[in-house]
């Protein structure tokens, strides 16, 4: 295990972010911090980074550099991006951070920061074709995302800092300002044939503008989770925002519930960008990735340096599975066995292979409480799953994974579900009950935590449903736990449950 820090310089803000790296390649995130500085500021009517600037991005580096090394950090990893691109004075700075501090700062081309805040959306989210968004200070990155692999990119010279301040659109706004704001964006986005005449299933938005788009969203409709990655909205959502934003002046929009107070000046400016895009494309589902450039880095670096990953969603699981200690040759079986009986229950839950990823989750965590106490662990699985940094699944795949996990002990424990109402319904909970019931016979048939069970086979007739299980060694326990079922089975599936050991 080793521990990286990667920094970015950017636009806007100077970001740092301290990582634990394990030997599997998992990574998990220690601590972060984030530095408005605004550098771009000396470039709206100039090309120089002022010595103010300069002094106090050296000053946020140090306390940055301290970080790691305290942390015990053995390697720095510090990018800039579009607000050194146009500096006429970035050699000089550059090159005063690797002698006062002994930090290489790369600056990234445009094309680069495109890749990286690629690399930490596909990593993180399963898409097929998307527009991946980045609003940065100077300038917003635009990528058309299909199968994998980058169709179309453009950067282009408009950001939440320099349209803000040539519009003035950082206190109380004109009409005739952000008309003429709005015109320029347009300008802008008309001569991109491939971004009008894309047909995208999503736009994936990154950066500090569009986390904070969501989290307003979230607390203006009371949303339960406060987890910005995967966060998905409507176009509706998108202009509901902004209309709530470009009407307040300044003071106003710093009593905005989730706007921090850094970025309440430039938020309309950010804002009528995305708004502009989303009526180009004329896109309804708009994700919020909580991955961006700095885990595109992160990711880039464990594919370097360990196995490059291969699912996003298994890279996740694993990684918690480590971290925490947990068994994994029985989470294995235990997920082994409810695929088994999932795919032989078919006839009765008629679920189809969209709830993989769910069931995957819950049989390969659900002894993961344990860490916290083993008794009602699975009350404590629930949150730990709720609260985990997962790639791949949804908000709504998340919640219904630690409902299933917590689903396969106590029969009289009552899952902590109303305050979720706005994200599942009665379909759902129907789903979790019949999903947890495999998952609590799935661990029952692997209570000696040896693999006891190596075939199963499933008869379902009109009363009964039939699982037999083939072992050469002896499964009473097993049979007897898995019997304990009996009355949640009955109650899911409305039929008896036998359980026997055969010979195959």
């Amino acid at each position: 295990m080793n521990r990286v820090g990667v920094i970015d310089i950017g636009a806007n803000s100077v970001k740092f972010m301290l990582t634990e790296v394990e030997e599997d390649g998992y990574f998990r995130i220690i601590d972060e911090l984030t530095s408005s500085l605004r550098l771009c500021y000396d470039l709206l009517d100039g090309d120089e980074i002022s010595d103010k600037k300069i002094n106090e991005t050296i000053s946020t580096l140090k306390t940055f550099k301290s970080l790691c090394s305290v942390s015990g950090a053995n390697e720095i990893i510090a990018v800039a991006t579009d607000a050194f691109r146009f500096a006429r004075n970035k050699d000089p700075f550059i090159q005063r951070i690797k002698e006062e501090l002994g930090i290489d700062v790369v600056v990234l081309s445009a094309e680069e920061e495109v890749y990286y805040n690629y690399l930490g959306v596909i990593n993180s989210i399963y898409f097929n074709n998307s527009l991946l968004v980045d609003i940065g200070g100077s300038s917003t990155h635009l990528a058309w995302i299909i199968d994998g692999d980058i169709k179309e990119s453009v950067t282009l010279p408009i950001g939440t800092v320099n349209l803000t301040y040539k519009y003035n659109l950082q206190d109380r706004i004109l009409k005739e300002d952000l008309e003429d704001s709005i015109t320029h964006v347009q300008d802008q986005l008309n001569s991109l044939d491939w971004l009008k005449e894309g047909k995208f299933d999503s736009v994936i938005g990154v950066g500090g503008t569009l986390r904070s788009l969501g989290k307003i969203n979230r607390l203006r409709t009371r949303y339960p989770f406060d987890i910005s990655h995967n966060y998905i909205m409507s176009d509706l959502d998108v202009h509901d925002v902004y209309n709530l934003v470009k009407c307040k002046d300044l003071k106003l929009r710093r009593k905005v519930e989730g706007l921090s107070y850094e970025r309440s000046d430039i938020i309309v400016g950010g804002l009528a960008i995305f708004s502009q895009i989303i009526d180009v494309v004329h896109n309804q589902s708009i994700i919020i990735s909580g991955r961006g450039l700095r885990e595109g880095i992160m990711y880039e670096y464990i594919n370097t340096h360990t196995n490059p990953i291969t699912d996003i969603l298994d890279y996740s699981i694993n990684g918690i599975l480590e971290s925490l200690n947990i068994n994994k040759y029985h989470a294995k079986n235990v997920y082994w066995l409810s695929t088994e009986l999932f795919e032989a229950f078919k006839p009765l839950h008629h679920l189809s292979n969209e709830y993989d990823h769910i069931l995957k989750t819950a049989a390969m965590l659900h002894d993961c409480g344990i860490n916290i106490d083993y008794y009602n662990h699975h009350k404590h699985t629930f949150y730990i799953i709720l609260n985990s940094y997962f790639n791949g699944l949804t908000q709504k795949e998340l919640l219904l994974s630690a409902a299933v996990a917590a689903s396969h002990r106590n029969n009289s424990y009552h899952l902590p579900l109303p305050q979720f109402c706005s994200i599942i319904n009665k379909l759902d909970l129907k789903i979790i009950a019949e999903l947890g019931v495999i998952v609590r016979i799935a661990e029952s048939l692997d209570r000696s935590l040896e693999g006891a069970v190596k075939k199963v086979n499933v008869i379902i007739n009109d009363e009964d449903v039939t699982i037999q299980v083939s072992s050469q060694l002896d499964l009473d326990l097993e049979i007897r736990q898995a019997l304990r079922c009996s009355c949640k089975f009955k109650e899911v599936y409305n039929k008896n449950l036998i359980v026997e050991k055969v010979e195959f």
